[in-house]
């Protein structure tokens, strides 16, 4: 079958439509990283290692993975509404999960977790291209853009509220996970309302990889913009915390979630900015931020240098926001619409092998570190060598927008 290039929807739906697609994003990105100072905090009162701590993540991430080589090319197929509404009740079983964890310990909540990663890796890859295909062709990229910040949104005010909740009221994990499951349900209750968008050019087959065509601008531009998002994100998750902990500040979860709500906070105001610099800067730029963040974050863990944490963590933040909306707007622009949910899978794989980092970095230089603050200087090094790829091959790379033509002699090569 040959896929039309068309969107695949005739005419955009209503604006309040789109409000509430992304009212249930929110809910699922909310969800997603509220867990984050409850993961610290599980790490110190069942007595487990900074590893372990990693792990929770880690295994997060490979559950958005599987996600997201798998639900991107089965929404292209089945449709968007079909895939991210079984994922959002996922959602509220692995919510529960967490709930019992304490109980049930580590092996609960790496289940937990990668059952988590699964369901919000589908609702976070096929949501995206949904409201793109919702807001119609000639708002593709704003609408790309704003489901970046909507998430971004939700993955601040997640942790910031689950840090206040963990430092010093009782019943911390229950307090957040209990809001957690009120915010799926929401988001469950809405998708329920929500038209499907792709009626025209479904693939008739699931396709997993990158569709023709799109090689170089996934290797050249993609994959460095991909590896900016989260990899410099996670230390504001684990090594931050961790290092001020080792030099005697008490408020760590706090910090977590206060760090956290920097990051994202400015990742989603640097999705604003990203529209206006647009693909071919917004990328460099990423990082560039990323590089000052990792130099800010080495002040901040020096003794006496925690005030540092505040312009690191809003450093990384822009690196952040604006590597994520810029592969998004690419993603969008190097495949064809029967596709886009594909690349975009491809591209959020990327992502999160960023959010990895802590667990690849251990494993190649030891268990301690994200305890050594010559980790956040070695990372600024690889900002830079992102920096140079994205400026020179990806921005030739991404210039070379999709064309029917080209893809249909790759398949038949």
């Amino acid at each position: 079958m040959t896929l039309s290039p068309a969107d695949p929807i005739d005419q955009p739906c209503s604006a309040g439509t789109q409000t509430l697609l992304c009212l249930a994003l929110f809910g699922a990105a909310y969800t997603a990283q509220t867990v984050s100072p409850v993961m610290l905090f599980y790490t110190i009162h069942l007595h487990l290692s900074t590893t372990d701590l990693t792990l929770f993540f880690t295994v997060y991430a490979m559950g958005l993975m599987l996600a997201f080589l798998v639900g991107g090319p089965q929404s292209d197929r089945r449709g968007r509404k079909a895939v991210v509404l079984p994922s959002a009740s996922l959602l509220l079983l692995a919510v529960l999960a967490l709930m019992g964890a304490a109980v049930w310990g580590k092996p609960m909540i790496l289940a937990a977790r990668f059952i988590q990663g699964i369901a919000s890796g589908a609702i976070f890859t096929v949501g995206t291209v949904w409201l793109r295909e919702m807001a119609g062709s000639s708002n593709a990229t704003r609408a790309s853009m704003l489901a970046s910040g909507v998430m971004a949104f939700g993955f601040a005010v997640g942790p910031f509220a689950s840090g206040i909740l963990v430092q010093w009221l009782p019943w911390p994990q229950l307090l957040s996970f209990m809001i957690a499951l009120i915010m799926v349900a929401g988001a469950i209750l809405i998708l329920r309302t929500l038209p499907e968008t792709l009626t025209l050019g479904r693939a008739s087959r699931v396709q997993i990889g990158l569709p023709p065509g799109t090689a170089a601008g996934f290797f050249c531009y993609l994959v460095p913009c991909g590896l900016l998002v989260y990899t410099f994100t996670m230390l504001s998750l684990i090594a931050f915390p961790i290092q001020l902990g080792k030099a005697g500040f008490v408020q760590i979860y706090f910090v977590l979630g206060l760090s956290a709500l920097l990051v994202q906070g400015f990742a989603a105001a640097a999705t604003f900015w990203a529209m206006r610099l647009g693909p071919a800067r917004a990328g460099w730029v990423a990082g560039l931020c990323g590089a000052a963040g990792c130099i800010l974050g080495y002040l901040s863990v020096q003794p006496g240098g925690w005030l540092w944490v505040l312009p690191a963590s809003a450093a990384i933040g822009l690196a952040n926001g604006l590597s994520m909306a810029s592969g998004v707007a690419v993603s969008d622009r190097l495949a064809p619409a029967g596709q886009r949910g594909a690349l975009i899978s491809m591209f959020y794989v990327v992502v999160y092998l960023g959010y990895s980092s802590p667990t690849l970095l251990s494993l190649v230089w030891g268990r301690h570190t994200m305890e050594r603050d010559e980790t956040l200087m070695t990372l600024s090094l690889f900002a830079l060598t992102m920096t140079a790829v994205i400026a020179t091959a990806g921005r030739r790379a991404m210039a070379q927008p999709y064309s029917a033509k080209a893809a249909d002699q790759a398949e038949h090569t």
